[in-house]
Order: C-alpha cells, then structure tokens, then sequence
C-alpha cells in the first residue's frame, strides 16, 4: 500500500514538472506549414485600384498581385465579390458592381479571371460575399436604387432595414431576402470554380436590432447560414463554406451570429475565422486580449469536422488604435500571434487585407513572421 501510494506521488511530482517545464521554457516555433489555410482577404476597396478597362489589363494587374502575397507562403486568397448586394462577376441577380469596376458595363468577367490565374499559380480562390449589406453611403446606395432589380425592396420595412442616412441591410428575418441570397450563393458554385465560399462579419448591425430579441436575430441568421450550407453542398460537396464573425463574442451573438450553433452542430459551416484584431498589450492594463480572445474561441465546444481559423490585422501594423499599443511598440505581433494560434489548435490565418502588404510596418511584421516561423 505504501509502495502504491509512494509511486503515486513520484508522477504527481513528475507531472508537476513537466507541466512547469512546459509553460516557463520557451516553445519552439511552429512552421507556416503547420497552417492548413494561409489566406489574404481582397476587399472591395483593394479591388477597385484594379483596372477593369479589359480583360487584359485586369488580368496584368491581378497576376501581379498575386506575385506579390507568393513570398509570404499564401496558399488562399478570399476575394469580396459581392460588398452591397452587387457582383464582381456575371451575375443575373446581382447587378454589376460599379463600386469597384468604376465601368456601366464590362466585356469580361473578374472572377472567372480570378479563379483561373489562382489555380493557374497553385492557390486556392473563395468568394467572399457580404450577405445582407446593401449600401454604406450615398454611391452604395444609388446603385442599388438604380441598379438593383430589387431596389422596390427599400419602400417596404419587412424586406430592408434602414438604420442610418443611406445606410441600409436585407431584412435577415424575410424568407424572401433568405432566398435570393441563397439563389446568389448558388449561382456562383454553379458556375465558377471557386474553392469555398466566405461570409465576413455583417448580420444585424448596430442600429437595426429594434424590433427583434437576440433569440430572434439568432434564428434569423441561423436560417440562413443552413440553407446556403446545404445549397452548396448540393452542387459541390467539395466547396467549403466559411464565416468570419467579430472577435467580440458577445457582439457577436446580439449581431445574430450563432458561434456555438455554428462550431458544435454539423450543417452550418466548415470552418469559423474570427477577427481577432488585437494585441497582447491592449489598454491601461496591458492587457493579453489577442491571447484572451484566441482561448475563447478555442474553448468553445466543435464538431472535428468544423475547422478554427483566425483572422489577423496586418492593417494595424505600426499603427494600432489609442488603446491598442502592441501594435505601435512591437513589430512583431504576427509571428507572436502565430504561434499562440498553433498552441490553442487553430489551423489557420488570413491577414487583413491586401493593400498592407505594402505599407513599411506591414512588410517589418511579415518579414519577421517568416523569419520566426520559416
């Protein structure tokens, strides 16, 4: 008996040791090819410094790009093809996007030109649409009072919601606006060969929660995110589907987006990618909100099926916010945040967004990202 209690007690201390071991020595760093997903997001407002004269002038400017994220080990681009319930592509629902295009008409189609140079360079290629924004201001708005074969919808409060001058969203709540933005996914699965389909933070916004309860917005969006699950999976079971939410999660679930439902039930989403744009010196406090952020994420219960990415703000480099200071006094913050994400299980990033890889800061943070995970 006292054998048994003494060999007990020499792997309580064993364990003990280990355990300190592991969180006071330094870990060794992980390597980019840990990361499954390597992605950079290509916004409306990247997009539209291309030049959309023909399709030769296009397709110069996007290999260009495209050249230019190689040297970071990008394997995925996730382009915003739909920002104001417009289309960056041939779409018979969806009019024209003259937002980025800047054109009435073309005599190409951008995505179709994406995805071939992509897969032409060995990367993987979504479509990021913004699923119930219609417009942010007056331009935004204008298209699709003019443009949109929808634009009646503006005069009727089940169908849209206004909640600031110009500034409208599909009423997440009408079958109808559930519809039509399933008919739009679909019609990109259909016919373009794009890996995976992507969804970014906009569900109910501030301003439009009257009138409803969180229980209520939660179902709403819940409709929604399944049916479009099931509507791609029906034309291509091989097209992911992905969502990347606010780093808030309690913003998050009074915005309508059902974290928990998402990563622990099977039919909503394959992978969740939440905006965690902090430092780990944020505040008075110097608080770790990146690494406190991250754990929560982590934490929260998921089908082995879903996988956990996490979205980085490049963008920030050098720059921060006046509560964000790890972003103005380090200039390492990626290769930092990299790591924490392998520790805590996730299996990917995108930075945001494209445009910063040119900015000085940007190019130190990334330089030392390869230099520190190579």
């Amino acid at each position: 008996m006292k054998k048994k209690k003494h060999s007990l007690l020499v792997i309580v201390i064993l364990l003990s040791i280990c355990v300190l071991i592991y969180f006071l020595l330094p870990h060794p760093p992980c390597s980019l090819s840990s990361f499954d997903k390597r992605a950079v997001w290509f916004s409306y407002g990247n997009l539209e410094k291309f030049s959309y004269e023909s399709k030769e002038s296009f397709s110069e400017d996007f290999s260009q790009a495209i050249d230019n994220i190689k040297e970071y080990k990008i394997n995925t681009i996730i382009v915003q093809v739909r920002a104001f319930s417009d289309a960056l592509y041939d779409s018979k629902l969806f009019p024209l996007s003259k937002i980025i295009t800047h054109q009435n008409t073309l005599t190409f189609d951008p995505l179709e030109v994406m995805v071939d140079i992509a897969h032409e360079n060995g990367m993987n290629i979504e479509a990021w649409v913004n699923p119930y924004r219609i417009s942010l201001n007056r331009e935004s708005f204008e298209q699709f009072l003019n443009d949109s074969p929808h634009h009646k919808w503006l005069e009727d409060a089940n169908l849209t919601i206004g909640y600031a001058t110009y500034q409208y969203i599909l009423n997440p709540a009408s079958q109808s606006v559930r519809d039509y933005i399933v008919d739009g996914v679909e019609e990109i699965v259909e016919n373009y060969d794009v890996d995976g389909i992507h969804f970014d933070d906009y569900f109910y916004v501030s301003g439009t929660h009257e009138g409803t309860s969180q229980d209520e917005r939660l179902d709403y969006v819940n409709m929604l995110i399944q049916d479009v699950y099931q509507s791609i999976k029906a034309v291509n079971k091989d097209v992911v589907f992905g969502i990347s939410p606010q780093g808030n999660y309690e913003n998050c679930l009074s915005d309508g987006a059902d974290i928990d439902t998402w990563l622990g039930e099977e039919g909503y989403i394959d992978y969740l990618m939440p905006q965690l744009y902090w430092s780990d010196c944020y505040g008075e406090n110097q608080d770790t909100m990146f690494s406190d952020r991250c754990r929560q994420f982590a934490k929260i219960s998921r089908q082995p099926s879903v996988m956990l990415y996490a979205g980085l703000a490049l963008y920030r480099a050098g720059v921060g916010d006046e509560n964000d200071f790890g972003w103005q006094e380090s200039q390492d913050n990626l290769a930092l945040q990299v790591q924490i994400l392998y520790e805590q299980g996730y299996k990917g990033f995108s930075l945001f967004h494209y445009d910063s890889i040119f900015e000085e800061a940007g190019q130190i943070e990334l330089n030392e990202l390869l230099k520190q995970h190579p």
